[in-house]
């Protein structure tokens, strides 16, 4: 049995990218489709969906377009050297959640025993319930030096203000029904870019557990109200097209 074929509308349509942003894909040479029609229409097919889906995926951990089609066309190490890091990543996320799961049953047979919690025990609990299910020890420790350097606090009001700034921005376009793919929408995307290079210091797996942690706790609740879900879900998709990296 041959494999099923989308045309490109079906295929945007299916994963929620846009007629324009496989174009695009295909003028770079990131995603070619398998055939054409006699009409000269693009064809998809199931090995196309799979290498669409490795995009989609490497993309949302802020990896750059350009980066992206040397992981594919590349080594195919590099692919697993990626899926590796990630997988090490959540990995580190579950011990995490095993080491917070084993002080809460502590502290509920304490308390089913009528007995009252240790200060000691309370405070491992609250902090193994903070940011430590979404960042390394590391990045943990590297956060809390930042905000005792002089100055900090400072540049750290300046960049929620642009950040609630661009996402007005993104929030009209939004209202506008504005292509993702649109180049003023990627401009305002790589602004988004700067900023977040800006608050992890460059670091790729410091912008991941960032991503991850927008996605557990809504993008308003781990934004404090700058960036509202409707937008995160915009600018997430204009950040998966990537036409300006």
């Amino acid at each position: 049995m041959g494999q099923r074929r989308w045309k490109i509308g079906e295929l945007a349509a299916a994963t929620g990218l846009t007629v324009r942003a496989l174009r695009h894909f295909d003028d770079i040479g990131l995603l070619c489709p398998a055939g054409r029609s006699p009409a000269g229409h693009r064809w998809y097919t199931d090995d196309d969906v799979r290498r669409l889906y490795r995009i989609v995926a490497l993309r949302q951990l802020g990896i750059p377009l350009s980066e992206i089609v040397q992981s594919l066309d590349g080594d195919v190490g590099t692919f697993e050297a990626v899926v590796r890091a990630q997988l090490a990543h959540v990995d580190q996320h579950l011990r995490w959640q095993r080491q917070l799961r084993y002080r809460l049953g502590a502290l509920l047979r304490a308390v089913e025993q009528s007995a009252e919690p240790a200060i000691d025990e309370l405070l491992e609990a609250m902090e193994n319930m903070m940011d430590r299910s979404h960042f390394t020890p590391n990045q943990l420790a590297r956060a809390k030096q930042r905000h005792q350097e002089p100055g900090f606090a400072r540049r750290f009001a300046e960049w929620q203000v642009r950040c609630a700034a661009l996402a007005e921005q993104l929030r009209v376009h939004l209202a506008e029904g504005t292509d993702p793919a649109d180049p003023a929408v990627q401009a305002l995307a790589t602004r988004w870019q700067t900023l977040m290079d800006e608050l992890t210091e460059g670091d790729r797996a410091t912008l991941s557990s960032v991503y991850a942690r927008i996605e557990a706790k809504g993008a308003e609740a781990a934004t404090r109200g700058a960036l509202p879900g409707e937008v995160w879900d915009y600018l997430r998709l204009a950040l998966v097209v990537g036409y300006g990296s």
